[in-house]
């Protein structure tokens, strides 16, 4: 019956053509995998108990537990091998202290991570001067599917109050994730859907904390539920802040009249209006444990609203010669009061944004020998943000999509270890209201994968090719500008792009605790969405974006060498690296303007502030160069604690090759610093102090940032609460010199500042 069945199934696969094959095995496998999840449970009745290694522990109280441990089987490794120099970890007391309102500003300590803000209800990540299309915000390794990638001020709908670990990828591994990763990879990992059962029934952990820079509140609960094979989870947050506090103006004035010629312009000082936001959420898991399998899903919403700085959003400028454009606040409406209100000449900009999501996740565990493990993952997203300008809708962003993975790691042969992979994901996009400026838009992906790695002795070799097919299909049948006397252009009832990638990377212990590793990546991406199909203005950030159908493939090529040395009183860890962009993707500045009011394309604004500027994206190579370093050191062991000693320091410089030549906009400065630390087993405090310099190299007509110093404090304290609970109390000072901060990553930097000093206050307590 098996080999009839065998036949029959090669003999249909063969007979579809190639791209319907591809969906057929993607197909078959959801399949398979929903038809194994039974199976495991009646072979782990039969399972010998050599499988399960029980191990006697006792705790500091004399009290003894049995732990159950899952064998592992460690290959030619040393148990104290470092990690790849190229990632980054983020978890335990380290990931509590660094927690914030987003994803960005948690992560903006981490070496070559910088911020991206737009307020500070949004926060990108920035890797190496790369973010947008090029970096996967991944929620348990599913993609976060929102609508950062659109635009720099829609948020990620990844909260990070609920993350347990955080894995910043920015080296070959980012060839698993698809060529929207090949910049990097943000894994947040939240636990969602439950790995084990709690010891003792129920446990959790409840944080609150506040922040004096426009009385923010955050608070959290996360229960863990369950006995033997059955566990739940279950958590809750809110969040809440007023507008944010900055020590001087919020427009840079001296941006204003090289931009727009404007010399007597209305300011604002000491805070910035409308960046209050106010947020929460929630979600339940269930999973079934078996000994040699899992099966559990989750399902999770979070509602997030915030208001976006008054100055990037371009309002009427039928009154007072546009000026409203850019004032944060007029308080003369002599003259206008029978006509318009304050709403009405400024209205607040606000984005209403919701998700809900459908997690699934199953593994099987060494079904057969060889196979270690067969896991899959499958994420359904519904997304949506509307745009608000005086309490009315203006746009609607919906972003509906599916992403699913089957994995399959082997060790068939004592030295080599991998996986095999596929990957499968189905969007549905539409951006419909008054700023549509991308049509309703269908894209599918599928890539097939494998990452590899052989050991021996002192070497480690390891590979990666992933084989990707992506296919847009707008349902439009032309791009036409409103109002414009030029003609529509066509589009094509699909584009269809294929992309082949490969990763290696060479580790050698040189000496036992000195390793070096050196890492060759090709990475292609495809065009997305609004690089392809944009045609309108797009107000938040003042431009008018014309996409580009004929855009190509953009490969990277990076080499990455780096040094890990690790010893009993101090570490260092090196990287360095060149990327070489063929093709890259990137908005050009056209030297034309667009009139809000008029809806007219320009050579020239009659008057500057009712224009907008018109980017086109195009293409060129481009090269980035770089570095991250860090260097940690005891220098004293005393009797309260380790006095604890940290440099680091970390640059990138991008620019264009060939043909057209110049800077890369947005690019992170050099940064470098000091910390010093006391560390003891109840108790840990640090001071920060970090330099950045002046970014000198800001792009075609983007401005110069100037440098800053930035001074942090942290401290906390752990109590142990008898047998039942711990408790942690926090605190730290952020901008203690309450330095005006501009980011030249952040496309709103010369009209709201980076927060100034606050203080956060916190206590979280696990049981």
């Amino acid at each position: 019956m098996y080999k009839r069945f065998k036949k029959l199934f090669y003999v249909f696969l063969l007979s579809q053509p190639p791209i319907a094959r591809l969906r057929q095995w993607r197909n078959i496998i959801s399949i398979l995998l929903i038809m194994s999840i039974p199976y495991p449970a009646l072979a782990a009745d039969n399972k010998s108990n050599d499988f399960i290694l029980k191990t006697e522990l006792a705790d500091s109280a004399g009290n003894e537990a049995a732990v159950h441990l899952k064998p592992i089987t460690i290959i030619g490794i040393d148990s104290n091998q470092p990690t790849q120099s190229n990632t980054s970890i983020l978890k335990g007391r380290l990931l509590h202290l660094q927690r914030s309102d987003t994803l960005g500003r948690t992560l903006e300590k981490e070496l070559g991570v910088s911020n991206a803000s737009f307020g500070p209800g949004v926060g990108i990540p920035v890797i190496r001067g790369l973010t947008g299309s090029r970096i996967r915000m991944l929620q348990s390794g599913i993609g976060s599917h929102d609508a950062a990638s659109l635009s720099p001020d829609h948020a990620v709908a990844i909260d990070p109050l609920f993350a347990e670990e955080i894995t910043i990828i920015r080296g070959p591994e980012t060839v698993r994730y698809g060529g929207n990763a090949i910049g990097g990879v943000v894994d947040v990992k939240d636990h969602r859907i439950p790995e084990r059962a709690p010891k003792n029934l129920v446990s959790g952990s409840v944080e609150s904390r506040y922040d004096t820079n426009g009385n923010g509140t955050n608070s959290a609960v996360k229960l863990n539920l369950g006995k033997d094979w059955l566990a739940f989870n279950l958590g809750g947050f809110y969040r809440s802040r007023g507008d944010i506090r900055i020590p001087g103006k919020a427009i840079d004035e001296h941006f204003i009249a090289q931009q727009y010629g404007l010399t007597d312009i209305q300011n604002i000082s000491g805070k910035i209006p409308n960046t209050d936001s106010e947020s929460n959420g929630g979600f339940a898991g269930i999973s079934w444990l078996g000994d040699a399998a899992m099966a559990g899903m989750s399902i999770s919403h979070v509602d997030n609203r915030y208001g976006v700085p008054r100055g990037s959003h371009g309002l009427d400028p039928n009154h007072l010669g546009g000026l409203e454009l850019i004032l944060p606040k007029l308080n003369d409406l002599t003259g206008f009061e029978d006509i318009f209100g304050p709403q009405a000449l400024f209205p607040n900009i606000r984005l209403a944004m919701r998700q809900t999501r459908y997690d699934f996740k199953s593994e099987w565990y060494e079904p057969i020998r060889g196979i270690e493990r067969i896991g899959f993952r499958y994420g359904l997203v519904d997304y949506q943000h509307t745009e608000i300008q005086g309490g009315l809708p203006f746009t609607k962003f919906k972003n509906e999509a599916g992403e699913g993975r089957f994995e399959i790691d082997h060790h068939f042969f004592p030295r080599l270890t991998g996986t095999f992979g596929v990957q499968w994901i189905d969007r549905n996009f539409s951006a419909l209201g008054v700023e549509t400026f991308v049509p309703e838009t269908k894209q599918h992906s599928l890539g097939f994968y494998t990452t590899q790695q052989y050991t021996w002795n002192r070497w480690i070799v390891s590979g990666g090719v992933r084989i990707e097919q992506s296919r847009v299909n707008p349902k439009a049948s032309e791009l036409r500008l409103r109002g414009s006397a030029l003609p529509p252009i066509p589009l094509p009832d699909e584009l269809k792009y294929q992309t082949t990638s490969f990763s290696s990377s060479l580790q050698r212990n040189l000496v036992d605790d000195l390793t070096m590793t050196i890492s060759f990546n090709q990475g292609k991406r495809s065009p997305d969405i609004q690089e392809l199909l944009s045609l309108g203005p797009h107000l938040s950030i003042r431009s008018f974006d014309i996409g580009n159908v004929q855009l190509k493939n953009e490969t990277m090529n990076m080499v990455d060498l780096g040094f890990d040395w690790k010893k009993e009183r101090f570490s260092l860890r090196v990287n360095g690296y060149y990327n070489r962009t063929d093709d890259f993707i990137f908005q050009r500045n056209t030297g034309l303007v667009y009139e809000i009011d008029n809806e007219v394309i320009r050579q020239q604004c009659v008057s500057k502030a009712e224009c907008v500027s018109i980017f086109a994206y195009d293409q060129q190579d481009a090269e980035f160069i770089g570095y991250e370093s860090e260097f940690g050191a005891t220098l004293y062991k005393l009797p309260q604690g380790d006095l604890l000693l940290t440099l680091f320091s970390d640059y990138v410089r991008g620019r264009f090759v060939r043909g057209m030549h110049g800077d890369v906009p947005r690019m992170p400065p050099l940064r470098y610093g000091i910390e010093l630390g006391l560390d003891n087993s109840r108790w840990n405090s640090a001071l920060r102090y970090t330099r950045a310099e002046a970014q000198h190299h800001p792009g075609e007509n983007e401005t110069i940032t100037k440098g800053y110093h930035l001074l942090t404090v942290s401290a906390d304290y752990q109590m142990k609460m008898g047998k039942w609970a711990d408790v942690w109390l926090f605190a730290k000072g952020t901008n203690l010199l309450n330095e005006e901060i501009r980011s030249s990553v952040s496309f709103l930097r010369n009209f709201a500042p980076e927060p100034g000093r606050s203080f956060v206050l916190g206590l979280r307590a696990t049981f």
